[in-house]
């Protein structure tokens, strides 16, 4: 006679109803759900913000004097919107919604700095995107060490989007180090 599979893994009905409620949240986790939801919303909103700017810029960043920068701002822009899907899953995966509606994200990414910024020149917009990128490099690290241990998965996501986050820095610096030195 087989056994169910409750009865191999010898579990109860409310076990069962828990593991379905709370999905990868177990005992080990020690963090606040409620609070990382929130947090990362916040972030999402930042990156979406992001992705914005970037797709501006690269509408306006015509220029025979860096052809490349176009470019460069729409793959920078496709990165921010990744890492606002990567945000979206976890939220959803610890048993949030991710916010959508645009005045609250747009509140929210405000709320650390980040406004969309439509700078005349092409150094103006470079400057506004480096200064944008190091306020998120502020924020991740800060919500990184918060974390600490407590959630594995989620500082595991933070770091690498802070990895893509601080080399985007690096690289507006740098255009705007060569075309200083180029004056």
């Amino acid at each position: 006679m087989e056994q169910s599979l409750k009865d191999q893994a010898g579990v109860t009905d409310e076990q069962i109803r828990d593991a379905i409620q709370e999905g990868p949240v177990t005992k080990q986790y020690l963090a606040d759900p409620q609070s990382i939801i929130r947090s990362l919303n916040q972030l999402r909103s930042t990156e979406i913000t992001s992705y914005l700017q970037y797709k501006q810029h690269s509408y306006m960043a015509v220029s025979l004097l860096s052809p490349g920068l176009k470019t460069e701002f729409e793959a920078h822009a496709e990165q921010e919107l990744a890492h606002a899907d990567r945000l979206a899953s976890r939220i959803q995966q610890l048993g949030g919604v991710p916010i959508f509606d645009l005045r609250e994200l747009a509140g929210k990414a405000a709320a650390v700095g980040v406004h969309p910024e439509q700078g005349t020149t092409l150094t103006e917009m470079v400057t506004e995107n480096l200064l944008l990128e190091r306020r998120q490099v502020a924020t991740y690290t800060a919500l990184i060490r918060e974390i600490g241990d407590k959630d594995l998965v989620t500082r595991e996501i933070l770091l690498e989007i802070l990895t893509d986050t601080e080399t985007h820095a690096s690289e507006l610096a740098d255009f705007l180090k060569r075309s200083s030195d180029q004056r």
